[in-house]
């Protein structure tokens, strides 16, 4: 999306990658929209990636960046060039990025709810979803209404107060863009979701996911501020250590 300079400067996506670990298997792991490594439940997850052996290159993403090549698979095709990284667990819009840089590197991927489709209901959201992603600005219109549950029911309402404030059109329109280019499923790829996942949509990981690559659960949007995140876990690091015919 071409953006007027003023609009366009408004803000400075960011992306930041954190190592954690002195040895073992390195892991890249590329978090959703608005999480953060400090955030509790990341956090959690984090320390049983650690635990399970693995040193852990955590990347916390731009929230609203205009262009996806540049903003979001740039910066990591160029650290994976630089770090022997062949492994990689991403959620959601992570998991957007993760497909992009498989393209171009051996990765092999673990998606967690990864964001291949927007979820809309109905005639109306639609076209509305489209007339929202034409407007040429990158100021944040937009803040989804979603409760903490939609997240998981281990997720506080105070935490969830504090994701990035919105989305604004250019976001949405550079991750729907990326969203059209989804190459061919990887067989040696395993995909972690909620069927009743009400932040990404799940029939978009349904139609491009084989049944054997997939592995459904019941929780919210992240499995790992659900109750049932521990049986969950054991499954994605089976899946991590031998790909989808471990689950």
């Amino acid at each position: 999306m071409n953006l007027p300079l003023a609009t366009r400067f408004r803000e400075t996506p960011r992306m930041r990658i954190t190592r954690r670990g002195a040895d073992g298997e390195d892991l890249l792991v590329v978090l959703g929209w608005g999480n953060k490594p400090t955030h509790e439940h990341v956090a959690w997850l984090l320390t049983r990636l650690l635990d399970a052996g693995y040193r852990v290159h955590a990347v916390t993403l731009p929230t609203n960046g205009w262009n996806f090549e540049a903003q979001y698979v740039a910066p990591l095709d160029e650290y994976l060039t630089d770090h022997d990284v062949d492994l990689a667990l991403s959620h959601s819009t992570g998991g957007l990025v993760a497909e992009r840089l498989a393209d171009r590197h051996a990765l092999r991927n673990v998606f967690l709810s990864p964001w291949w489709g927007v979820r809309t209901d109905g005639l109306v959201d639609r076209a509305i979803l489209a007339a929202f992603e034409r407007l040429p600005t990158a100021k944040r219109l937009y803040a989804p209404d979603l409760d903490a549950a939609a997240i998981g029911d281990l997720k506080s309402t105070a935490e969830a107060a504090t994701g990035p404030g919105g989305l604004s059109p250019a976001f949405l329109a550079t991750v729907r863009e990326a969203q059209s280019r989804l190459g061919p499923f990887d067989d040696g790829d395993a995909v972690f979701y909620s069927p009743e996942d009400r932040v990404v949509d799940p029939a978009a990981i349904e139609a491009r996911t084989p049944p054997e690559n997939r592995r459904s659960y019941d929780g919210g949007h992240e499995f790992f501020a659900s109750s049932g995140r521990a049986d969950v876990l054991d499954d994605v690091l089976a899946a991590l250590d031998a790909g989808p015919d471990a689950v």
